[in-house]
């Protein structure tokens, strides 16, 4: 049977957005909405992979999260939002698929394999600060602990997320191609055992551009250093004029380096950011007044500030007025009630291919 396009996605809810998150997939999430059958889930069982020691924001992350989606444009008309938890078909799914999947499949997953590194690390690091105790005080808080079923499965369940729906279309990034092929390996090894029910979702490449943090590294809360997509007039003015630009520019006439060079690595955070916002012959010139020393960095980031004032004024006027609705759980209702009606229908397709029926 010939199936529709359908494009399943979803984030980890841990409170408000940021640039790198609009830029890397909410902006690309918004124009797919109108084009495919679109499925967006706030994943919070994978929240608990990692997250599972402190879930007292949880609850709150969600509906901060959701927010921001639909203040960057997502809209409940076009797509279906939806709790990833309101959905118990996801679960019964990852349960169907992990009798099939190999245990080498996700024991050679390299991000289970990044995070157990990172793992050891970090424990080999606070031993040499206090010794065991020093781990063991920082471990519940950090949640260093990932050798959890919960956690070498999540693969498993990132697939019964995806195949639920049958999507057969996923945005993604070049990166994330290595996670995809495991859905897709997993959906091979289902058909292979129990006939073609589901498609081998494919890989939507999206866009990825570099997205910097206001002191040049990579965004990221964790660093502190990222514009929210909520951000107030008063709060993106003091961000952007703090920007992280070019360290050997004294005066305003000193010729600058925009892009990353040796010199300066990380390049200039608002040159950066005017890529993001401004059309091609603005920012081809203004590199060249850059590097002239036509121009000083103050100057710079005040045009910037105008570039993205625009779009920051819309994200807060949505954002705004589905707070003031109180929209948020009713929108997480109603996409849940949507996104049971094909979740069941699929495992009633499951369960009489496996013969539970």
């Amino acid at each position: 049977m010939q199936r529709q396009d359908v494009v399943f996605s979803g984030m980890r809810p841990t409170g408000r957005l940021h640039l790198g998150n609009y830029w890397g997939a909410l902006k690309s999430w918004v124009a797919l909405q109108d084009r495919f059958s679109c499925f967006f889930s706030i994943v919070d069982w994978h929240m608990l992979t990692t997250g599972y020691s402190d879930t007292s924001k949880l609850r709150d992350n969600v509906s901060e999260m959701t927010l921001d989606w639909l203040a960057a444009g997502l809209d409940p008309a076009k797509c279906v939002i939806f709790r990833q938890s309101d959905v118990p078909e996801h679960a019964e799914l990852a349960l169907m698929l992990g009798m099939v999947t190999p245990l080498s499949s996700v024991e050679n997953n390299p991000t289970w394999k990044e995070q157990l590194q990172e793992l050891s690390k970090t424990k080999a690091g606070l031993a040499a600060e206090g010794g065991q105790t020093r781990y063991e005080e920082n471990k519940q808080g950090a949640n260093y602990e990932l050798r959890t079923y919960g956690f070498l499965g999540y693969p498993v369940l990132q697939a019964a997320d995806i195949l639920l729906y049958h999507g057969n279309k996923v945005p993604v990034g070049q990166d994330q191609l290595p996670h995809l092929e495991l859905s897709r390996e997993i959906a091979r090894k289902f058909n292979k055992a129990f006939g073609e029910i589901f498609a081998e979702p494919q890989p939507l490449l999206t866009p990825t551009p570099r997205v910097p943090g206001l002191d040049g590294r990579k965004m990221s809360k964790s660093y502190g250093n990222s514009i929210e997509i909520y951000e107030s007039p008063a709060s993106l003015e003091t961000k952007v004029k703090g920007m992280y630009t070019d360290p050997g520019r004294k005066k305003a006439t000193d010729p600058g380096r925009p892009e990353p060079c040796a010199e300066n690595p990380p390049g200039c955070t608002a040159y950066a950011m005017h890529k993001l916002y401004a059309d091609e012959s603005f920012v081809k010139a203004r590199g060249e007044a850059c590097r002239a020393g036509e121009i000083g960095c103050m100057a710079c980031k005040k045009e910037l500030l105008c570039e993205m004032s625009g779009p920051f004024d819309e994200f807060r006027r949505r954002r705004d007025a589905y707070a003031a609705e109180g929209g948020v759980e009713r929108i997480l209702a109603e996409g849940a009630l949507k996104a049971r009606a094909v979740a069941g229908k699929t495992m009633d397709e499951v369960r009489k291919a496996m013969r539970l029926r």
